[in-house]
Parts: structure tokens; C-alpha cells; sequence
């Protein structure tokens, strides 16, 4: 359990000082609250087998996602440097926060990544008005010189569930393409499009990036989203998959001086504001309200988010 803690400790402090909040400390009372529903195993067993020398299965044992990754980490990156290139096939896991963490870790090894997830079903595709598929995350990691990388996450959807949850919990509205209510119209209320069905983000051809992550995602034997139980409101533990590919650039002479150029080409010349993320050189401290410190400490005395106790 203790080695679980210290990784979800790992990852969500990483993510909130590099400032995704919505999937940093906050975040962590939502794998509170699947913990105490027994939805998340805070001890699970890990299995990991070679299909090919360059094909890696985990399954999760309905653990964290991201406690599944590190333990295969090291296998990933030698069958990457062996082979040029490996993917590594996750099963029976519960949601995995933030790809991104993946990627920075990968990129500072001179890996090029791409990861892919799905989720519980919250958003339609094709037309449909049931909910289908889920968020199903994207993420992509290039390594550049001096400590640095492009690393891009992002969700399928016009933007993260968690997002959706922080409009409603604020009464801020949403665009009206971004969801339809339990009627299947199209709504402004963020409360009403969590009760109701999150759509893609560009229409049709964002519904085809959606499907292609789930298909990915399910290469390693995990639930489609379909099949996945709900969030923390299920009464099941999840069994999601994620699949993620790793390409050794250092197989590659000049490839990374080559993207570093061109990246410079398109900022210098040409205005583009693409973000660079620097590896290393991350803020060792961050400021929290006030508010999430006293649930913090709240839960680590008491286990649970009752202050009237």
C-alpha cells in the first residue's frame, strides 16, 4: 500500500507544480473516495509477460494505473533501446490521471512517446445520444535537447471531465457544443452535461480520434469504455487499459537537433507559441488554497473528508 501512496504522491505533486491542478492535488480525493468504495485495489499484485521482446502486457490487478506503469518503466525503456521501438499494453486499471507523467518521464530518457487510454463511458460518438466512450486521453512526448520537450495531454472531449466538474461546482457555463443534457440537447450547464452526454471535440473527426484511443487502449486485454463501471459512483472495480509506445530517438542521428530547429523556425519566424516543457528545471514549491490544505491534513488525520466529526 505504501509504495502505491508514495507514486499517487509522485505523480500528483508533479502535475501540480508544473500547474495542472485539475489533476494535482485535488485530484487525489478522488482516488480517496474510490478507495474507500474498494473501487481502486491499494494493494495490487502486478503481472507483466512478453508477448514479442518489443510487446510488454501489465495487468493492473484493478490497481492504479499509474502504479502499473512504473513497475513495467524499466522494461518499456530496455525493450525501446533494444529494439528502437516497444509498446508496453495495460489491462484491468483504474484511471490514470494525468498521461503527461508518463511522458515527461519517458522524454527525459530520450524516449519519444505516445499514450493512450479510455475511460468510463461519459461522451457520445457517431451521433449517438447514449454515452459510448469515455474522455479517452491522448498524449504525445518529444524529447529535445538540454532537458527539454514537447509534451502535449489531451483529453477527446472538448476538455477534461474534471474541468466539467470545476464549472459546476462554480456555476460557470460551458459552450454549447461541448455536451448535450439528459435529453440529449445541447446545454450550457456544466451540472446538466455530467448528468447528461460530454461530446467530442470537433465533431466527426474528433469522434474518430476518440475511437482510435479506445481501440489502442484496448489492445491489452482492457474493458471498453462501454463495458467499464462508472467512476466513483460504480459498484465495481473498472478494468480500463492504456497502451503506450515508445521510440528510442537516440537510434536516430540528428533527429532531435532537427525538430529543435524547427521549432525554433516556427517561434522565431513565425509567431507560433508552442510550449516547450523543461524537463528538469520544475518549481519546488507551490502555492494551494487554503481550503485544499485543510482537507488534506483533514484526511491524513481522520481518513476521510468529514470536518464535522
Amino acid at each position: 500500500m505504501s509504495a502505491v501512496a508514495e507514486i499517487f504522491a509522485d505523480s500528483t505533486t508533479d502535475a501540480e507544480l508544473r500547474g495542472k491542478s485539475s489533476v494535482g492535488l485535488d485530484h487525489l480525493f478522488y482516488y480517496f473516495q474510490a478507495a474507500a468504495k474498494h473501487l481502486i485495489n491499494v494493494a495490487p499484485s502486478i503481472s507483466q509477460a512478453s508477448v514479442t521482446p518489443s510487446m510488454i502486457t501489465v495487468d493492473a490487478d484493478h490497481g492504479p494505473m499509474q502504479f502499473a506503469y512504473r513497475q513495467a518503466e524499466a522494461a518499456l525503456l530496455e525493450a525501446a533501446q533494444t529494439s528502437g521501438i516497444a509498446v508496453l499494453l495495460i489491462k484491468n486499471a483504474f484511471a490514470g490521471g494525468e498521461l503527461g507523467y508518463y511522458a515527461r518521464r519517458l522524454a527525459q530518457r530520450d524516449i519519444l512517446s505516445i499514450s493512450m487510454a479510455n475511460s468510463p463511458a461519459v461522451m457520445s460518438v457517431g451521433g449517438s445520444y447514449d454515452r459510448l466512450v469515455g474522455t479517452n486521453p491522448l498524449s504525445y512526448g518529444v524529447p529535445l535537447a538540454d532537458d527539454r520537450a514537447i509534451v502535449i495531454d489531451q483529453a477527446s472531449s472538448s476538455t477534461a471531465r474534471v474541468n466539467f466538474q470545476k464549472y459546476a461546482n462554480q456555476g460557470q457555463p460551458i459552450h454549447e457544443d461541448w455536451a448535450l443534457d439528459k435529453h440529449g440537447q445541447p446545454t450550457t450547464q456544466a451540472a446538466e452535461a455530467l448528468a447528461g452526454t460530454l461530446l467530442p471535440f470537433g465533431g466527426y473527426k474528433g469522434g474518430n480520434i476518440t475511437l482510435l484511443v479506445e481501440f489502442i487502449a484496448m489492445l491489452g486485454g482492457g474493458d471498453s469504455s462501454y463495458e467499464a463501471a462508472p467512476y466513483i459512483d460504480g459498484t465495481r472495480q473498472q478494468g480500463i487499459g492504456a497502451s503506450i509506445i515508445a521510440i528510442d530517438t537516440g537510434k536516430m542521428p540528428g533527429y532531435t537537433a532537427r525538430i529543435d530547429e524547427l521549432l525554433h523556425s516556427f517561434t522565431r519566424d513565425h509567431g507560433s507559441k508552442i510550449r516547450v516543457t523543461k524537463l528538469t528545471d520544475v518549481p519546488q514549491s507551490v502555492e494551494v488554497s487554503r481550503r485544499l490544505w485543510t482537507q488534506l491534513e483533514h484526511y491524513a488525520e481522520n481518513g476521510s473528508l468529514d470536518q464535522t466529526e
